[in-house]
């Protein structure tokens, strides 16, 4: 794993994002989702820019680039897009703690960097990849909210 860190990013901040990065990626990389990739190969593959400028996350097929001033600043409430704001497991949420959200915006981007970079190649994925937040992201997205995430929400 590559890890760039812009300036003003704390290490405290930069070990938490991690922990949650290298978490996603330990789940999503296991046998039962039949990605064509292992774990330490996924890791090896990811390039991870931290920054906190304002401006949003984003990922590619390269890596992710994570925006940390919302838990910076100890934003609560986790705003999802609108196509699936009101799911159950992926949709948006109040009153979180900050960690809970920067834990919810990594798995988002670690599922557009999973999407793009071997949706391609993955049996349930190659039909359904191409679009941004469409089935294959929410897929996606759904095992890493369900099984990492959400779960934590009443912990952290």
């Amino acid at each position: 794993m590559q890890i760039n860190t812009r300036a003003g990013v704390a290490a405290t901040t930069r070990d938490t994002a991690i922990k949650w990065i290298k978490r996603c990626l330990r789940e999503i990389t296991r046998k039962d989702y039949e990605l064509p990739v292992d774990y330490a190969t996924a890791r090896a593959d990811i390039v991870v820019t931290l920054k906190s400028a304002g401006h949003r996350s984003s990922a590619c097929a390269k890596g992710i680039s994570i925006d940390l001033t919302a838990f910076n600043t100890g934003r609560t409430a986790l705003i999802e897009y609108p196509a699936f704001a009101k799911d159950p497991v992926i949709g948006s949420r109040e009153t979180l703690s900050p960690e809970s959200v920067l834990a919810a915006t990594i798995a988002h981007e670690i599922s557009h960097f999973v999407q793009y970079r071997y949706g391609p190649d993955t049996r349930w994925l190659c039909k359904r990849y191409r679009k941004p937040h469409g089935e294959g992201f929410q897929d996606i997205y759904r095992i890493l909210r369900a099984r990492v995430i959400n779960p934590h929400f009443s912990l952290t």
